[in-house]
């Protein structure tokens, strides 16, 4: 029985074998098969390919189902947690929003009260017009621009031209239809500015340059690069207050420069506004007084 058993066992291993050993010749000849087919007709085997996908792709949905529930899970987890920092941060920044608000409304009152104890009347400039840029001249000897508006918009010589970043130049002719505008850095530009915080007056001179020069500086002055530069009514030509530049890192014994505001090379449109100073309230006329 044993002998039988035995012999029983080698048989049936040696089918295992056997047939392990055709059923990858008859893979590998399938796998040949299908190959050559593919290249000598694949219109056949691009269809059964399609079918097959048909067929698939219920399945292969139902199982990936609980793949994409989890990263949509995971992806909404994020989301919340990115909220709730954001949340946390627009708090903060509303709270610090809050508290400038307090300030400037108390430094708004402070300043009308100011105003009105010291009698100051508002300067403002009043827009005449947009213009475009057709015209510039940026020679050795000479800094303006052409602009396409002019008398017919109500544009006249001493208006100030500035764009969104601050002062150009102001309006030295009119046409109808065109002005021209001198700008900062020509050599026959000179404004009178303010430097802050030091609160310092000065002249600002064109020389033809791209940076123009801080002139009439008093001495002892406290000016330092990266001080605003901006406007004064002084000469009731540009309105107060109006931006121009910085001061630019100066070489020492040099003359101050400042970078301006607006970049003159890249100049498309132009606003023209109107200054008028205000006027103070004549002074009451006295009564004389009988002689004694």
């Amino acid at each position: 029985m044993r002998v039988a058993r035995s012999r029983t066992g080698r048989l049936a291993r040696s089918l295992r074998g056997f047939g392990a050993r055709f059923s990858l010749a008859i893979s590998a000849i399938l796998a040949l098969a299908l190959f050559i087919f593919s290249q000598v007709s694949p219109a056949p085997l691009e269809r059964l390919r399609a079918a097959v996908d048909s067929v698939l792709a219920p399945v292969i949905y139902v199982v990936n189902l609980p793949v994409r529930v989890v990263e949509d899970v995971v992806i909404w987890g994020q989301d919340v947690a990115f909220l709730y920092r954001e949340n946390s941060r627009l708090r903060d920044e509303n709270q610090r929003l809050m508290e400038w608000q307090l300030a400037a409304q108390r430094l708004a009152t402070e300043n009308n009260r100011l105003k009105s104890l010291l009698d100051v009347h508002d300067m403002q400039a009043t827009p005449i017009a947009t213009a475009r840029i057709i015209g510039q001249s940026a020679g050795n000897y000479v800094r303006t621009i052409l602009i396409n508006t002019g008398q017919n918009a109500g544009v006249a010589p001493g208006h100030v031209a500035a764009d969104r970043s601050g002062v150009l130049g102001r309006v030295i002719t009119v046409s109808p239809t065109t002005a021209r505008v001198l700008l900062l850095t020509d050599l026959n530009s000179r404004i009178p500015v303010k430097v802050l915080p030091a609160d310092v007056n000065a002249i600002l001179a064109g020389d033809n340059l791209d940076q123009p020069m801080l002139t009439f500086l008093p001495a002892g002055n406290q000016i330092t690069a990266g001080d605003w530069v901006v406007t004064t009514s002084h000469g009731g030509i540009f309105p107060p207050d109006m931006p121009v530049g910085r001061v630019a890192l100066t070489p020492k014994g040099g003359k101050p420069r400042v970078m301006l505001s607006s970049d003159l090379a890249r100049l498309d449109y132009v606003r023209i506004l109107a200054f008028t100073p205000a006027t103070p309230p004549p002074a009451a006329a006295e009564t004389p007084q009988p002689s004694p």
